[in-house]
């Protein structure tokens, strides 16, 4: 693990965050801590972000994360953010399912089971490494579903599936990734996207993985927003009723439920289910 100079972010109404990065076997990671290292310490967060995006699109939620005493280590996928790159050729075959190596790469540094909370492609990603490992609690943000949802096909064009996706062009990407952003946020935000494997945006729209909802044992949040037109509200419900978790609809958000107004208090809410969920399932081992 290779660390680099720690800064302190100071945001509005929260505590000082302690914000660094490193890497781990090829994959760069941002970490936002507050409380002191010989303090107790409650699981590691693992925040996975979706397709186009990189560790950036954390920054908000992760700040409430730190605030509420959770070190929180958002990663950035092989080919972006700093991590290993990609040559084309490999990357136009890179599926979601690759992004559980990368998963796997962070939560191995950790003595407990982490918590993994994910965003969009990352979602699903999360979804297949918690299939196969062990993780404390699993936050799903306006996530990709497998197939075995059963839901409609996204018919979103893809194009050549020799070449990179994307990122689409800025009227299109607030569409999609941006709603509820003024324009210079939006703006902001789609200067940082980043192409996309054309597989996993099939994977994406398609929901053509599966995952084996028996092997899901840990407690669940799903959380949709009823503007969402990537991936719809009616696809987080049947999720969530898939793996019996809890399901919560931000009735004002669209697909994104982690930049601009309404980020924080959504944050607050997630902590909140992950600090009352931890509670819980320490109180039956007890």
């Amino acid at each position: 693990m290779t660390p680099e100079r720690k800064v302190v972010v100071t945001i509005p109404g929260m505590p000082c965050i302690n914000h660094d990065q490193y890497d781990i076997d090829g994959i760069r990671v941002e970490r936002f801590t507050t409380a002191p290292k010989d303090a107790a310490q409650p699981p590691p967060l693992i925040c996975v972000h979706g397709g186009c995006h990189a560790s950036w699109s954390w920054q908000e939620h992760a700040a409430v994360y730190a605030a509420a005493g959770y070190e929180v280590h958002a990663l950035n996928w092989r080919g972006r953010g700093g991590s290993a790159a990609i040559n084309d050729d490999s990357f136009v075959n890179m599926s979601i399912a690759d992004v559980v190596d990368d998963i796997d790469k962070v939560a191995r540094c950790f003595d407990s089971p982490p918590v993994l909370i994910a965003h969009s492609m990352g979602g699903l990603a999360a979804q297949l490494y918690a299939s196969a490992h062990e993780v404390g609690a699993l936050v799903l943000l306006t996530p990709v579903v497998p197939s075995n949802v059963g839901a409609t096909p996204i018919e979103l064009p893809i194009g050549d599936m020799d070449a990179p996706w994307g990122p689409p062009p800025p009227d299109v990407a607030r569409q999609m990734f941006f709603q509820g952003l003024d324009d210079m946020q939006a703006a902001h935000f789609n200067a940082l996207l980043v192409p996309e494997s054309p597989l996993r945006v099939y994977e994406a729209t398609r929901w053509s993985l599966a995952v084996d909802a028996t092997k899901l044992t840990a407690p669940i949040l799903v959380v949709s927003g009823a503007l969402d037109i990537l991936t719809p509200p009616e696809t987080g419900a049947a999720l969530a009723a898939l793996y019996g978790g809890t399901y919560q609809l931000e009735p004002a958000h669209g697909h994104n439920v982690l930049l601009g107004e309404g980020a924080r208090r959504i944050a607050e809410d997630v902590i909140a289910w992950v600090v009352g969920r931890l509670a819980r399932q320490g109180s039956r081992l007890n």
